[in-house]
């Protein structure tokens, strides 16, 4: 592949540079209001750095979000430059209308065109769509520039399609329709580019034959990643996709258990998850992941979360051997809060979900600063929190950071 005679560690830094372009208001949150739980989760895969494709996910009201999603004509230099001005600028026209407490979706794509159809020539056509979930009203408007089919998967398994109801965006194109719909009945969506369609797969068939099936009976978004990249191997244009889920536990089975801020309520707690889960048929397999990942967060909420012990304060207290006395100094100050956990299981027809949620009384934290630690920049020191995502099929926060939500995916035995 060509990659314009730049060495190994120049891409990586222009690489973290796109990542930074891109801003993601729920990255490794959930969406929840009274109503609904809602979660986000996003695959983005250039074919080549730079890349074409370029995302925003926007809070832009307390129940609704603004997803912005580009595929720039071409690839390369070119095509990342119309992508990367693109996603800059909806980030600022985003901030500028949220900061007056107020977005409009008409608004926010004229003053995107008038703004990119100075940098783009006379050829050039973009591919762009535009969402605004309102997740109060259970509704969608859209405006959808050539982009492929939204796929919404609704209770009975069965799909509706939002196709584009724009032409291309060029310099001279700017006529605008947006539409609406339902969400009232929908439990995912799955928007896209065309890299992910279009890939040949190993049999030498376009992905979009497998698309819609796949997305349909696949359990959650990991297994809807694995099965296309098995499908398709190496895809052939830059892969962007948003999966997004509704929470639906309408028939689980569920044990709530209330912690008190003390060092030997941890392992009580750890023994009744696996209890309950093994009870309701979790393999020991899977009771093994579940269990080291409920430890690490438990006491993340324990440590970080109620008692307040920062990573470095810990660390410190670590190598001077004073840690335990500060243990004992903080669950006396703090004795009154507690750890709420929520287990659950629900059974589908081909699947079992685990679901483990821990709740402490903390300041929680930002989960954007994340990201430096998954691209191996910054000094955020979360090992845990990587560990733990990898050992779960799910893995989010609520918007204050001091709630966690953990899946686990269980086929069943044919």
């Amino acid at each position: 592949k060509k990659h314009y005679c730049l060495d190994k560690s120049r891409l990586e830094d222009i690489f973290i540079r796109e990542v930074f372009a891109l801003q993601n208001d729920l990255y490794y949150k959930f969406f929840e209001n009274k109503a609904n739980r809602w979660y986000f989760d996003i695959s983005y895969k250039p074919y080549q750095i730079p890349s074409g494709d370029c995302y925003s996910i926007r809070k832009v009201g307390e129940n609704k979000l603004f997803v912005f999603l580009v595929d720039a004509m071409g690839k390369g230099l070119s095509a990342s430059f119309t992508s990367i001005m693109s996603s800059t600028f909806i980030n600022y026209i985003t901030d500028t209308q949220t900061q007056k407490g107020k977005f409009d979706l008409e608004y926010t794509i004229k003053k995107y065109h008038r703004f990119i159809k100075k940098s783009i020539f006379e050829d050039e056509i973009i591919s762009v769509s535009f969402f605004v979930f309102d997740f109060f009203e259970n509704r969608v408007e859209y405006a959808s520039f050539a982009m492929p089919p939204v796929l919404m998967c609704l209770k009975d398994k069965s799909v509706t399609k939002l196709k584009a109801n724009n032409l291309p965006l060029s310099k001279y194109n700017l006529e605008i329709n947006i539409s609406e719909h339902s969400l009232e009945e929908v439990v995912k969506l799955l928007i896209y580019s065309d890299g992910l369609n279009e890939s040949v797969t190993k049999d030498m068939h376009m992905y979009k034959k497998y698309l819609e099936n796949d997305f349909v009976n696949k359990a959650n978004y990991k297994e809807f990643l694995s099965i296309a990249q098995t499908r398709v191997g190496d895809f052939d244009d830059d892969m962007t996709f948003l999966y997004i889920e509704k929470e639906i536990c309408d028939k689980c089975v569920s044990c709530d258990i209330t912690l008190k801020s003390r060092q030997n309520e941890l392992q009580k707690a750890a023994d009744k998850m696996s209890g309950f889960f093994l009870n309701n048929g979790l393999s020991l397999e899977n009771e093994i992941r579940l269990n080291n990942a409920f430890n690490e967060m438990l006491l993340n909420a324990y440590e970080h979360g109620n008692l307040g012990i920062s990573y470095k304060q810990k660390n410190r207290h670590m190598e001077e051997g004073t840690f335990e006395r500060l243990i004992e100094k903080l669950e006396e100050k703090y004795r009154h809060k507690k750890i709420y956990i929520k287990l659950s299981v629900k059974e589908e027809k081909d699947f079992k979900i685990f679901k483990i949620e821990i709740e402490d009384e903390g300041n929680g934290f930002d989960t954007n600063i994340m990201r430096n630690k998954f691209l191996k920049k910054g000094s955020f020191s979360g090992c845990g929190l990587i560990m733990t995502s990898k050992m779960v099929d799910a893995f989010y926060y609520n918007d204050k950071g001091n709630k966690v939500v953990m899946k686990k995916i269980q086929k069943k035995e044919k």
